[in-house]
């Protein structure tokens, strides 16, 4: 979530900067941030693309732990199905989506619907209309810093979980801008637990990044065949307030063209039932699109085999 931080402007930074203090260092990180995203707004699009592969590229030859872990996390959910030269050229390619994923985030307010396509875009509004809210799984997958503009492209209002950043003049800066650009709240996992039934209840979507490993808690599972613990939030939000669930991917092409993707899950049977069918579908896309994951995040705490 860390690309929905990245659009700011000059004025708010000053209003924030006035009510809690900036360090230095966190000023180094707006001025450094503010600086990426005025190039690369200022590119044409196809620029951009080029420019956040190159970011990928460089963090590939310069993050070797990162590189590391992606490596062994692939030979974790594949085993000995891919040989050396496969898995290096996915866990490059995941490299290339997160460097584009920062480039993206600035696409995000010169051209945010550009060369967006949703797929079973029919399955998320059926079950917005139901009018009990939407409990909306997304996974870091492709450059999922667009997903932000789905609801919006779709005529949709909602909010999406964040976690709170260290930065907290990037996080109201990010507050702002997705409320003024996409009609979409941020709502903290602190203020979660009375939040999200505000906006269940008033027929609006909740977004959840829940792929990750949860920090703590959570329903044992599958992921790859390996054991794992599952986000518990959205299987309990579904159940207690009785809303419709759909899994949201991406799959961001070379081209640029961004493909969205709606899956609607089952939400009978018991919660953990409910985690494992929709982190099931989450592992059917990944599947699909494996170069497109985040495969250096610390999913499983178990070691390969």
């Amino acid at each position: 979530m860390v690309q929905f931080n990245l659009v700011m402007s000059h004025q708010a930074a000053v209003r924030s900067s006035r009510i809690r203090p900036i360090t230095a260092l966190r000023l180094m990180e707006y001025t450094a941030v503010r600086t990426l995203l005025s190039t690369a707004r200022a590119m044409s699009y196809q620029a951009t693309l080029r420019l956040g592969s190159l970011i990928g590229a460089t963090a590939w030859r310069l993050c070797p732990g990162l590189r590391r872990h992606a490596l062994r996390n692939l030979e974790l959910a594949y085993g000995g199905s891919l040989d050396r030269r496969q898995a290096e050229r996915i866990a490059r390619g995941s490299f290339e989506i997160l460097g584009r994923n920062i480039t993206e985030a600035a696409n995000l307010a010169a051209r945010p619907y550009h060369k967006l396509v949703v797929e079973n875009a029919e399955a998320m509004h059926l079950a917005y209309a139901r009018g009990r809210g939407v409990i909306l799984v997304s996974a870091h997958m492709g450059c999922f810093a667009r997903l932000v503009a789905v609801p919006s492209f779709l005529g949709m209002k909602g909010a999406c979980i964040m976690k709170k950043q260290k930065n907290s003049a990037l996080l109201d800066w990010a507050r702002a801008f997705m409320k003024k650009t996409f009609n979409l709240h941020i709502i903290l996992k602190t203020e979660a637990p009375t939040e999200v039934a505000e906006y269940l209840r008033d027929g609006r979507l909740v977004g959840f990044f829940a792929d990750q490993r949860p920090r703590s808690g959570g329903f044992p599972g599958r992921l790859f065949g390996q054991p794992v613990m599952i986000a518990p939030g959205p299987a309990i939000c579904a159940r207690r307030y009785k809303a419709p669930m759909v899994v949201l991917t991406l799959n961001s092409r070379p081209d640029g063209t961004q493909v969205a993707r709606v899956d609607a899950i089952d939400t009978r049977g018991s919660l953990r039932e409910l985690s494992q069918r929709w982190m099931s579908v989450v592992e059917d896309r990944i599947r699909e699109h494996p170069e497109q994951w985040m495969w250096m995040h610390r999913r499983w705490k178990l070691k390969p085999r």
